[in-house]
């Protein structure tokens, strides 16, 4: 029986990075993951790493954070940034009022808004591929330079091995955690015992966590996604969201200039509101677009996709961008933990355990910056 410093319960990314963090700071790290692999939230997502529009103070402030640290993983350990910068198109006039907002705030800073005046001379910015966007009857575009992305299904593993082999972190997957009893962690295989104990359950919300977060009344976000093959050789500029996104995201919705653009959405785009739906393509190496989602709450992950809701969100996407044909090659749902009083929880179970949760699903954008602030108060 070995023993650790700290005892990580859960493979996702709010698991890898308390163990990446943990190991920062000369601590001796287990990570515990009852599957072969990560096959949860963390990889049932866009890959998509977020600031801007990330709910202000804590949420956007550890996004910058974790935004450093997947730089610095991507270059040691040979994870492709597959593309940079993301752009908010701005169909109505109310969501470009919302982006001049945004600008002057503190999130905003960085930040560029382009008015449709301003199209023609973005090529000659050194701007490519903006025609891929349907630039006619767009009142503006909000570009961030902060937002990459990263191959989740990809990615993930890669983190996992690069902890493993380089960092020195041990992993004991197919083992699943039966029980806790203070320091001692008893498993499926074996005992582990640890001088701290950290559960990331992600959208686990029945398993080990249960007893020390049914308090919160936490939820579970049901997402439907596509990957989607378009017309060769077309390329995306960055990523790219729309108005209902600036309606969505606590970073843009917050502010007072919101509330004209919610109200418009509302009565244009009653079904999209209805079923949670806000436009997210990302495009991977291999040309193919990641195109999402929906948001769907309850108790349980709602497993059928809906063929609506699929078309809703392809309808949108040939409103935003210059697209001739496509065909889906993958659908899928993701989920992820939610809670309507906080962006993220950590659990002070006893001086020896806590648990960790993003419960607003940015766990790939802010899961670095929960784990530092976590070690910061927890270890002094």
């Amino acid at each position: 029986m070995k023993t650790y410093d700290l005892l990580v319960v859960g493979a996702g990314i709010v698991g890898l990075a308390h163990a990446y963090e943990a190991s920062k700071r000369g601590l001796t790290v287990a990570v515990v993951e009852k599957n072969s692999r990560c096959v949860g939230a963390s990889i049932r997502n866009f890959g998509f790493i977020t600031v801007s529009g990330q709910s202000s103070r804590d949420t956007w402030r550890r996004a910058m954070y974790s935004r450093h640290v997947w730089h610095e993983i991507t270059q040691k350990a040979g994870i492709p940034i597959i593309h940079n910068g993301s752009w908010v198109v701005c169909n109505r006039s109310e969501a470009f009022d919302v982006a001049h907002a945004f600008l002057k705030t503190e999130m905003g800073e960085g930040c560029e808004l382009f008015s449709s005046d301003d199209f023609s001379v973005l090529p000659r910015l050194g701007i490519k591929n903006i025609d891929s966007l349907r630039l006619k009857q767009i009142a503006g575009l909000l570009y961030s330079p902060y937002e990459f992305r990263v191959e989740s299904k990809e990615a993930i593993p890669q983190l996992a091995s690069y902890l493993q082999t380089t960092i020195g972190v041990d992993f004991y997957w197919e083992t699943e955690v039966l029980s806790i009893d203070d320091s001692s962690v008893h498993t499926s295989n074996n005992q582990f015992d640890a001088q701290r104990i950290v559960v990331c359950p992600g959208a686990e919300l029945t398993g080990i966590a249960k007893p020390y977060i049914e308090k919160h009344d936490l939820k579970l976000c049901t997402l439907q996604m596509l990957r989607i093959k378009v017309q060769e050789g077309f390329i995306l500029p960055g990523s790219v969201m729309t108005d209902n996104s600036l309606a969505r995201y606590l970073g843009w919705s917050e502010l007072p200039e919101a509330k004209a653009l919610k109200e418009r959405i509302a009565i244009e785009m009653p079904e999209y509101v209805k079923e949670g739906i806000h436009l997210i393509v990302v495009q991977s190496a291999d040309g193919s677009l990641v195109v999402g989602d929906s948001h769907r709450y309850g108790s349980s992950e709602n497993v059928f996709a809906s063929d609506k809701i699929e078309q809703l969100i392809i309808e949108l996407m040939y409103r935003v961008l210059s697209i001739t044909e496509h065909s889906v090659i993958e659908r899928w749902t993701g989920v992820y933990p939610v809670s309507n009083a906080f962006d993220a929880l950590i659990e002070k179970v006893s001086p020896t355990m806590r648990v960790a949760i993003v419960s607003s699903g940015t766990g790939a954008s802010t899961a670095f910056g929960l784990a530092k602030d976590n070690f910061d108060e927890w270890l002094g």
